[in-house]
């Protein structure tokens, strides 16, 4: 199949996976603005009024770190199941099986992207002012989806054999919301445990899309590089091991 075909494919299956998401839904994709809303919401109230956390924007501040995690959470779920959703044409098509999951992983992006609006008219409604550092976000956004891609490759060649992995993968996402900087700043994290706290590379591009966006700071080169080569080295890696696994999928599923 030529690449041209790939894209192609890619672009067709993201399109009806963004559909089929809302299909039976009475408001449709209004659900893909309202849910980070809600999520702001709460827990807005929970940690800002009742237990009076006190971080500058913290409206804007909560958003953007709901919003990438969702993208996470979700598009690593969907991705994961993406090889056993699409089992029957695996099985008569062929085409690469990586399409399936990256188409997955792009239905979460437009969400993504659809939740950013979203921000960027808090951003006004806040009168915080956005700087030209921020025309950096769309790196940061490649970043995001390349990590998040790497995850999914492993969790979708994973899945088929190992169908507890699900399970597992809700409950270690119940415990990465936790531990990752989406309520609270990393500053209360105790210096020692610092260094191993940020190694979660979620909670680095969360803390850097904030520094952009919110508090007008410009990230070093040094952060970037280390986010983008460990980024870079999780997608490459979970893709290695998609394909190493790609030729058992058809009788696994």
């Amino acid at each position: 199949m030529k690449l041209k075909n790939h894209f192609h494919l890619i672009r067709e299956f993201t399109i009806n996976n963004f559909k089929l998401k809302y299909k039976n839904s009475s408001v449709a994709y209004l659900w893909s603005i309202l849910t980070p809303l809600l999520m702001l919401a709460t827990l807005y109230i929970v940690f800002s009024i009742i237990m009076k956390l006190d971080v500058p924007h913290y409206q804007l501040f909560l958003l953007i770190g709901i919003i990438f995690w969702n993208f996470l959470s979700e598009a690593t779920t969907t991705s994961m199941n993406s090889l056993l959703a699409h089992g029957n044409i695996i099985k008569k098509m062929n085409f690469p099986n990586y399409v399936v999951v990256v188409s997955s992983c792009l239905s979460s992006f437009v969400t993504l992207l659809l939740n950013l609006i979203i921000f960027f008219l808090f951003t006004l409604i806040f009168n915080v002012k956005l700087t030209a550092i921020a025309i950096i976000l769309p790196f940061y956004l490649i970043e995001l989806f390349i990590l998040v891609l790497g995850i999914s490759f492993f969790l979708s060649a994973f899945y088929p054999k190992f169908r507890d992995l699900s399970h597992i993968w809700t409950f270690l996402l119940l415990i990465g919301f936790w531990v990752t900087p989406i309520i609270y700043k990393e500053t209360i994290v105790p210096e020692k445990y610092l260094k191993y706290y940020m190694l979660n590379q979620l909670a680095r591009l969360i803390n850097e899309a904030r520094d952009i966006l919110i508090y007008h700071y410009t990230p070093t080169l040094k952060q970037v590089l280390i986010t983008l080569i460990i980024c870079v080295l999780i997608f490459a890696l979970g893709f290695l091991f998609f394909r190493k696994k790609s030729p058992y999928f058809a009788e696994e599923l």
